[in-house]
Parts: C-alpha cells; sequence; structure tokens
C-alpha cells in the first residue's frame, strides 16, 4: 500500500527549492567596503581560507523494494518493513556551494511475501503464495559529493540558516540475508531449531551450489549508487540539523536472496535449503505466524507431485512452486533497491577565525 507520509516528504522536499529560492539573504547588517572587498578577495581565492570541516551522526529508516515488495505505486511500502539504522559520517565543505561526505551507516532491510503481497490483488496472488521472506543487516560506506543551492563565500558562521542540497555518488555494502527456519520440514519431520534466523546464501536455494545448475553464488560485498537530497538548518554556529532522504540503486538482485527460477528440489544438498528454496506450501507466515488464506491459495494453483531426476525422491509442490520448468519463476530480473530516510546532526570542527570589520 502506498505510505502517505514518505509522498508528503518528497513532495515537500523536491517543492522546496522553488517554494524559497526567491527569497532574499538571511538580514545583516549594511556591508561597508571591507565587507565587499572580503567577499571579493573570498571569491579570487576560490574560497580555500573559509573550507571546513563537520562530523555528525544520524537516525535512518531504511525501506527496501525488490522482489518481495515490488514498487508498484510511488513509494509503496509496508511500514512494517521500515527498519531503523544509525550512522556516523564526516564532511569537508570545500567550496561555497560543494562538500564532500563520507558516511558508515548500518541498518536491517527485510520483506515479506505475506506482507507485502494482497491475496485479492489478481497481480499479487503469486507473490502470496510464495510466501518468501527474509531479513538482512547492512554495513554500508558511501562517499558522495553534496551541490547547495544557496552558497555562502564567507566562513561557516556565516552559513546559511536554511539551505537545501543534492547529493549522489557511490557505496561499498557488506550483505547476508537471512530467512527464518520453518517448523518441518518436506518428509513432514520437525526441525529441531524452527525459528531460527539462519544465513540464506550457502544454502543455494537457487541452485547455486548444485553440481546440476550453473548458477554462480552472489557476493556479500556489493556496490549501489545512492543519489538523493535534503535540506538542513543552522542551530547554533556549529551545530546543524538535516533531514535527508537518499535512494540506494544497487548492483545486485539478490539483497533478498531472490532472483531467478525455481530449480528441481532433488538438486538442492540439504533439507533446509529444501525449505527455503519453496515455501508455499507452509500453513503459517513466515514473519507474522499468521495463518495462511488455503482456500484462496487453492483457487489460484493445485498441488502436484513430480520425481526428481536428480535424486529419484518424490516432491509434492504446488503448480508452478518448487520445480524446474518454464513457469516457475521465483524472483524477477531487474535488481533490488533501499530508501534511506535520515535525520541527522553535524558539529563544525574548525577553529573560530576573528572577524573583520
Amino acid at each position: 500500500m502506498p505510505t502517505k507520509f514518505f509522498k508528503y516528504i518528497f513532495l515537500l522536499l523536491f517543492l522546496m527549492p522553488f517554494l524559497v529560492f526567491s527569497q532574499k539573504e538571511t538580514p545583516k547588517k549594511k556591508e561597508g567596503y571591507g565587507t565587499r572587498m572580503e567577499k571579493f578577495r573570498v571569491k579570487k581565492k576560490d574560497f580555500k581560507k573559509n573550507r571546513y570541516l563537520t562530523v555528525g551522526g544520524s537516525f535512518n529508516f531504511l525501506t527496501y523494494f525488490g522482489d518481495l515488495a515490488p514498487a508498484t505505486n510511488f513509494l509503496s511500502t509496508e511500514f512494517s518493513q521500515i527498519k531503523p539504522g544509525v550512522s556516523a559520517f564526516i564532511q569537508y565543505r570545500y567550496g561555497p556551494r560543494m562538500s564532500l561526505k563520507a558516511e558508515l551507516l548500518y541498518g536491517r532491510l527485510t520483506g515479506d511475501d505475506f506482507t507485502s503481497a494482497d491475496p485479492n490483488d489478481p497481480e499479487a496472488i503469486s507473490r502470496y503464495v510464495r510466501n518468501l521472506s527474509f531479513r538482512n543487516d547492512i554495513l554500508d560506506f558511501s562517499v558522495m559529493s553534496q551541490f547547495y543551492i544557496f552558497k555562502n563565500y564567507l566562513d561557516f558562521r556565516q552559513r546559511k540558516f536554511f539551505n537545501i542540497y543534492l547529493n549522489g555518488g557511490i557505496s561499498i555494502f557488506y550483505h547476508n540475508p537471512k530467512g527464518k527456519v520453518p517448523d518441518f520440514k518436506i518428509s513432514g519431520e520437525r526441525y529441531p531449531n524452527s525459528g531460527e534466523w539462519v544465513v540464506l546464501r550457502p544454502l543455494g536455494t537457487e541452485g547455486q551450489f548444485s553440481e546440476f545448475y550453473d548458477n554462480k553464488p552472489y557476493s556479500k560485498i556489493q556496490f549501489s549508487i545512492p543519489f538523493g537530497g535534503g535540506f538542513n538548518f543552522r542551530l547554533t554556529d556549529r551545530l546543524d540539523f538535516s533531514f535527508e532522504i537518499n535512494y540506494r540503486i544497487l548492483l545486485t538482485d539478490y539483497i533478498d536472496d531472490v532472483s531467478g527460477k525455481y530449480v528441481d528440489l532433488g538438486a538442492l544438498g540439504s533439507d533446509v535449503a529444501k525449505s527455503m528454496s519453496d515455501r508455499s506450501r507452509e500453513e503459517y507466515a513466515v514473519m507474522t505466524g499468521k495463518e495462511r488464506d488455503y482456500e484462496l491459495i487453492l483457487s489460484h494453483t493445485k498441488p502436484i507431485t513430480y520425481i526428481s531426476k536428480y535424486d529419484g525422491n518424490r516432491y509434492t509442490v504446488f503448480q508452478g512452486y518448487g520445480q524446474e520448468s518454464s513457469g516457475a519463476i521465483r524472483g524477477g530480473s531487474s535488481n533490488d533497491t533501499y530508501i534511506v530516510t535520515s535525520f541527522k546532526i553535524s558539529y563544525v570542527l574548525n577553529k573560530s577565525k576573528p572577524r573583520e570589520n
């Protein structure tokens, strides 16, 4: 469902320049000859003597979009899948409009078919039946350039009370998606560690470690392209508060461990891998534990049984799920994304210089 809160925030963020760009600068004392000459000298020296360094931290909200939560509407998501994070950063203001920021972020992404897929929507019922879920703790290091709408040629004490900025850059991050072990194995035997979170990558849920498939395992180290913008307020001579939203365009489709097609369950190496590959026949939702609407599921698909050509065992699955066939699509082909919404506090480190008269 659409999240109206984020819609309004984005609308405010991108309309703000048009609303305030025409405003005059903060009223100051009448400039004399010395002040005008100072500004001229600063321009000639290209801001070098007024560059400054800030450090800060932020509280963030991370919102995942991918195979388990497609962005079918503008910023569509579920509030239950918005997770917190924190970050620390250092920023160098090297020009009247420009700064460079390095930031280390830690946060969690989650996705759940049961939560995000409306079973009454014909376009979403297949995801409801699929019943996949994940959580992924992200450690992200980014370097971004920041461009300010309102310039400041003077030192940090003369920076604008309010400013708007756009930013973009590159990031490298570590991720390791996990899934929750179900109550029962495919054979019907109970798992001794049911409810435990296990790492999904080593299981090869789409045949990555199977000798029968040529699917390569994904890397836990990935790159992304962050871009976005925000606005900041000067609280004191040294303190700023900022609100910022950044998209992360990922160069992987496996942030959720879901991307390609189902494989023959007999090609997978363990009971856990088979359970994590196809969860469509489970009676309860993975994350919430709520009972699923089996009557509705059976109106969409039906159980079938096949004998694996790889291990010779018999498997019962829903048609289109948990089997090797052209129509058994487990995930999409486009890369995943996520959004970082941040509330930041920063502090200027530079020593104050005597004000010129």
